[in-house]
């Protein structure tokens, strides 16, 4: 993406887009680096969150649904 798309607007902040500008390819080349940051940070949250122990309530449910597995 051009350096010119993201030089204006700070990360976080809203990007209003009038209806007839939305087939300029500048346009088109801002939402899709947005989509891919939103995607990478997505990657990462949810990365995280399989880093996490299981409550005890739910590794007690976990095993249970095992041994349910392993028994049938």
């Amino acid at each position: 993406m051009r350096d010119e798309a993201v030089d204006d607007w700070q990360s976080g902040e809203l990007i209003l887009v009038p209806l007839a500008w939305r087939e300029d390819e500048l346009w088109s080349q801002i939402q899709a680096a947005a989509q891919e940051r939103i995607s990478t940070n997505l990657q990462t949250i949810y990365s995280d969150m399989l880093r996490q122990p299981l409550s005890p309530l739910l590794l007690d449910m976990a095993c249970k649904i095992e041994r349910q597995h392993d028994a049938s």
